[in-house]
């Protein structure tokens, strides 16, 4: 053997199996476990009307697909009805909310309407949220919500309620939103909005059963209820028996107001049922009917499209841009193209309309694309059925070089808030992704248009990239006059790429003293372990004295981002982008919500 091996041997004495004391609990471990702070229900009401959650985080997109409106998200307003002192608030703060134009998605104005009207801890609130009705649901589209969230709150039982279903306060309510137009308003409204959200205005009438002393409005309303053809043989039987009034005291011949509603009803009449594509064009043209007015069987039609154009406003050519493109209307030098161009390039137009500039651009970058990219769920019906994608035109020239001059327009129309504003812009390899809600935009390009938004509408705006040292960045020489592809330039090639540290700008303005209402921080994505933001700006609020200083995160490139347990009030998280995202921004800089 190479060497001696010495050997010990330990000897253990068995003492029986291990009693082990089940009831016995595991010690505990050793970490902070941070309690939820209280919020006040005026505080998270407004938030939800704002970004339609009670917590300070925003996600673009279609919301009635993702339950924001369920009784269970708004907890506030049955806290606040429960309040004898501050029972009415709700109502308050969803009148304030309304008047500030600033809502991106009104459909939670609607929504917090309905749930007012709903709830049973307030007889009080209920009555004036029944009084606030037609001052919120101004539009019929928004009206016909509130009945479809209001009979959806009752049937699924969400709230106990005083009344089931349509008592006499909600039919008052609802009589009163029909019969304070007049006439002919009422009916262009039931003729242009039939339907919507699965509700008519038949069913709605039918349930709250409206009575007026005007015979133009009952003929409206009769109209709703039975049709065109009803109408006439009543008119039919008064001709032929001139001297019953009783049954018909709606006389044609004695009141021409009449006559003007039924010529207009008549004329919808003809036009929603007009085989002839040329002649439903003529129609249109002739009586200046909408959109909205067009039958589905005239939906394809490019001699009513083009006839379309023309009297459309600003918002609904860009939401129908695509599609009038995928038509091939705008792919030769036509009269569409004319009249879209026309329409694009109308400063008057632009500034009456008061057009977001980013739903512009937004529209824009997708025309350039040829179209939105599809969605996951359409990616994955079209991969199942084996379909290639279907090619769409080329943009055309003179309608990107008319975008671009809306673009220019609207940013003209901006509403200054006179707060200062530091801007720090992600650069790194990350932001090159694409933007989540809006594919056809990189997170620099979101980045860039941030930045010249504020630049054309505000005075005291600071652009910033992130540096590789620590408390540090580099403050970007950009100007109010500079394009957005100079601006892009600039970023993309002539700064520094530096780490992402959402406290680096906070920080360097606290170490050069310099004071700013708004600190924007546009990066691909926010991560838990490393972000200390909240403290480091609670820090910077305290020693500069500015309490109301306000601090935005957005995580442009990413769908969703972790929750913080106790998030300070004057901060806000945004993820992803589109063009409610200026608005939300705005809104929350002015510390309305």
């Amino acid at each position: 053997m190479a060497g001696n091996l010495s050997l010990e041997f330990v000897h253990f004495k068995y003492i029986g199996p291990r009693q082990v004391n089940y009831s016995e609990k595991p010690p505990p471990q050793q970490q902070i476990v941070e309690v939820q702070r209280f919020e006040e229900p005026e505080i998270r009401l407004a938030r939800f009307l704002y970004i339609g959650k009670e917590y300070a985080n925003y996600q673009p997109g279609y919301w009635f697909a993702h339950n924001y409106f369920i009784i269970k998200n708004v907890p506030s307003i049955e806290e606040l009805a429960d309040n004898e002192e501050k029972q009415l608030v709700p109502i308050e703060i969803i009148i304030k909310a309304f008047e500030s134009n600033l809502v991106p998605h009104p459909e939670t104005l609607v929504f917090a309407l309905a749930i007012c009207c709903r709830q049973d801890k307030s007889e009080k609130l209920r009555a004036a949220a029944y009084e606030n009705v037609g001052k919120i649901c101004v539009s019929p589209q928004d009206f016909i919500l509130f009945i479809n969230f209001a009979s959806r709150l009752c049937r699924e039982k969400e709230l106990n309620y005083v009344t089931q279903g349509w008592g006499n306060g909600f039919r008052k309510a609802v009589n009163n939103w029909y019969l304070s137009k007049e006439p002919l308003d009422l009916a262009k409204c039931v003729t242009k909005y039939k339907s919507r959200y699965g509700w008519k205005h038949k069913d709605i009438v039918k349930m709250s059963h409206p009575s007026t002393n005007s015979p133009e409005k009952e003929l409206v309303l009769k109209y709703v209820l039975y049709g065109m053809v009803k109408i006439k043989a009543d008119l039919n039987n008064q001709s032929e028996n001139p001297n019953n009034q009783s049954e018909n005291p709606n006389n044609q011949s004695e009141n021409p107001n009449i006559n003007e509603i039924l010529k207009y009803i008549q004329d919808v009449e003809d036009f929603k049922h007009c085989e002839d594509e040329v002649r439903a064009a003529a129609l249109l043209e002739t009586y200046g009917f909408s959109l909205e007015h067009v039958p589905g069987h005239l939906l394809k039609s490019k001699e009513v499209w083009n006839s379309l154009i023309s009297s459309m406003d600003i918002v609904t050519l860009l939401n129908n841009l695509q599609r009038i493109s995928n038509l091939g209307l705008l792919n030769l030098d036509g009269l569409a193209i004319e009249k879209v161009t026309e329409q694009l390039t109308n400063a008057e137009h632009i500034a009456q309309s008061k057009i977001n500039p980013a739903s512009i651009f937004i529209t824009l970058k997708n025309y350039e694309h040829s179209g939105k990219p599809l969605t996951f769920e359409k990616r994955k019906i079209q991969q199942a059925a084996k379909k290639a994608p279907q090619s769409s035109p080329m943009p055309n020239d003179k309608i990107k070089y008319a975008l671009y001059k809306a673009f220019d327009l609207s940013l003209a129309h901006q509403q200054s808030t006179n707060l200062r504003y530091l801007l720090t812009i992600s650069t790194n390899k990350a932001m090159e992704a694409p933007t989540w809600h809006n594919a056809n935009m990189t997170g620099v390009e979101t980045g860039c248009l941030i930045a010249m938004m504020l630049l054309r509408c505000e005075t005291n705006v600071t652009i910033a990239t992130y540096k590789n040292v620590q408390e540090q960045v580099t403050t970007v020489n950009v100007d109010k006059t500079q394009s957005f592809s100079n601006i892009l330039d600039i970023l993309k090639t002539k700064t520094p790429v530096g780490g992402t540290n959402l406290s680096k700008p906070i920080l360097w303005a606290k170490n050069e003293k310099a004071k700013y209402d708004v600190f924007i921080n546009v990066v691909d994505q926010v991560y838990e372990r490393c972000d200390d933001s909240q403290n480091t700006f609670i820090s910077y609020r305290d020693d500069m004295k500015l309490p109301q200083a306000k601090l935005i995160n957005c995580s442009v490139c990413c769908s969703s981002t972790y929750r913080k347990i106790n998030c300070d009030k004057n901060i806000l998280t945004i993820n992803g982008f589109d063009a409610t995202v200026p608005i939300v921004i705005q809104a929350f800089s002015q510390s309305l919500f």
